[in-house]
């Protein structure tokens, strides 16, 4: 069984308009204006990320030179899941598509963690659903835009990722 984690940037890693809930901010580059982040929010996804049966994956519209061209930044070698395949029509959601797409050549996934600011409740109502159809345990994450992840979301992750030890 593997446990996925993945995680979009904006609004998640790094706030909108705002700061982390961290008290430790610093401004770790400049991505269309300054990108704050929390050097222990960093840590901490990458410990997470190290723990065995836990693989992290990007589902963001940052490229892979943008997020390496802040530091300090987590997943440096996290894989980017990609865009859907091919065109939406505007009722879609190019980022649930990718992963239903993503999901589907990835069978070993049994629990995913997605931490995701644009997960309004009916879009975590239907992802949750479409996961549970899948078999797929799930735990969604929906932070403030403007604060990113929090100690506690980061908590409830490392206690979903402590599962993935466990036979």
């Amino acid at each position: 069984m593997t446990h996925a984690l993945v995680v979009d940037v904006d609004g998640v890693v790094s706030p909108i308009g705002g700061h982390t809930a961290w008290g430790d901010d610093v401004v770790a580059g400049d991505v269309f204006g300054p990108v704050y982040t929390s050097p222990t929010m960093c840590a901490r996804l990458d410990r997470l990320a190290a723990q065995p049966g836990v693989t992290c994956w990007w589902l963001t519209s940052w490229s892979e030179q943008m997020r390496t061209a802040v530091v300090p930044f987590p997943g440096r070698s996290w894989v980017d899941i990609g865009t859907a395949e091919e065109p939406l029509p505007p009722s879609r959601w190019w980022k649930l598509q990718a992963l239903q797409q993503w999901l589907g050549s990835h069978d070993e996934v049994r629990s995913l963690a997605w931490c995701e600011d644009h997960l309004s409740p009916s879009r975590t109502e239907v992802t949750k659903r479409w996961l549970t159809h899948r078999g797929v345990e799930s735990l969604l994450i929906a932070p403030d835009t403007s604060v990113g992840l929090t100690p506690h979301d980061l908590a409830d992750l490392e206690t979903w990722g402590g599962r993935a030890r466990t036979p």
